[in-house]
């Protein structure tokens, strides 16, 4: 292939993983074509050539979602240098299909996950939670998290995502980002001063997967996470598009521009509740917690009265019923002042 024409094609697209999946799919056209893809720059058959191309791909037993990537470079490429390509939309070139080779990540995996991690590792499951791809993930600077509003610019397909820390999340963050060397701006910082890969990310999701004792029905990687968020969105009933923003996925011009920022954290908010590392304890209300000081108050009467009874109300240490009402309580719900005296 003439390098200097994929150069000049490839100088316009801005994220580096496109580039390179352009490549791989140049590559293998040349491969079945066994002649340099320019020489159909300005061809009639160009269009009839890569429908040939995609239905080889099917024959050599690449999945439909492989072909639609490897067939996209040579259309992509003859296009840019002027090159319409008409191919038959009943073939399907691209069509996406749904994978079932991930693992169906639930929120109680991650947060047994939680509970075996230290504190680089819970904060790299809130980002993990967030369904950001693990390239941006990667290379997150802390000083983007010192608000609670974040514009992360993806790599992939070079749109912003619009996401925001929960409140779990910056209390993990107080404690973490002291920790850190300010003189390296990434956020999961490497030994060697730079931020951590994606293939380090991946293996301390596995460690974490396995310390947990999870059992993953399929693969269980970092893009789980994206389709926990996306789906947990739906499940809500969140809109496609907010849900996109949140986690950088193109939407139409128009569309994002009548989504405020308020509308989308709101969103958030609803998505953070249940996407918790640490789920919140159940609260008692009012009228639960009348019935049960009531129990008490009966309790105690039919346990001092049967004491009386048998002469041992002097004898007898009197029982604590404070402590034991106030055991059976959250945390959060536990009153400042409870008497059954």
């Amino acid at each position: 292939m003439d390098m200097a024409k994929v150069q000049d094609w490839l100088s316009t697209i801005p994220s580096p993983y496109t580039k390179k999946n352009y490549v791989a799919g140049l590559r293998k056209f040349e491969t079945y074509f066994n002649k340099p893809i320019e020489t159909l720059i300005g061809s009639d058959d160009a269009g009839r050539i890569v429908e040939k191309f995609f239905v080889w791909l099917k024959e050599q037993g690449h999945p439909q979602n492989t072909c639609r990537n490897l067939v996209n470079a040579p259309i992509q490429f003859l296009k840019y240098f002027g090159t319409p390509i008409k191919y038959r939309k009943a073939l399907g070139m691209y069509r996406t299909t749904a994978t079932t080779r991930d693992h169906l990540l639930t929120i109680q995996e991650v947060q047994s996950m939680a509970s075996v991690a230290n504190l680089r590792e819970q904060c790299i499951l809130e980002v993990f939670l967030l369904g950001l791809r693990i390239g941006d993930a990667s290379e997150l600077q802390w000083q983007q998290f010192e608000n609670d509003g974040l514009l992360i610019n993806t790599k992939k397909e070079n749109v912003t995502a619009h996401t925001f820390v929960s409140e779990e999340f910056r209390e993990l963050l107080n404690k973490y980002l002291s920790l850190l060397d300010k003189s390296n701006p990434y956020l999961f910082q490497s030994k060697r001063k730079g931020h951590l890969t994606t293939k380090q990310l991946d293996n301390i999701l596995k460690k974490l997967t396995s310390r947990a004792g999870i059992r993953p029905h399929g693969l269980l990687r970092w893009h789980c996470a994206r389709k926990l968020f996306l789906r947990t969105c739906a499940e809500l009933g969140i809109n496609s598009w907010s849900a996109k923003m949140m986690v950088g996925k193109a939407v139409s011009v128009d569309i994002e521009t009548y989504i405020s920022g308020v509308q989308l954290k709101n969103d958030f908010l609803k998505v953070s509740n249940v996407l918790r590392l640490f789920p919140k304890q159940p609260v008692v209300n009012g009228q639960a917690r009348q019935m049960l000081d009531t129990v008490f108050q009966v309790l105690r009467s039919l346990v001092e009265d049967k004491l009386k009874e048998q002469g041992l109300m002097k004898k007898t240490k009197p029982v604590n019923w404070q402590a034991i009402y106030e055991k059976l309580l959250p945390e959060e719900e536990k009153p400042e002042e409870v008497s059954f005296t």
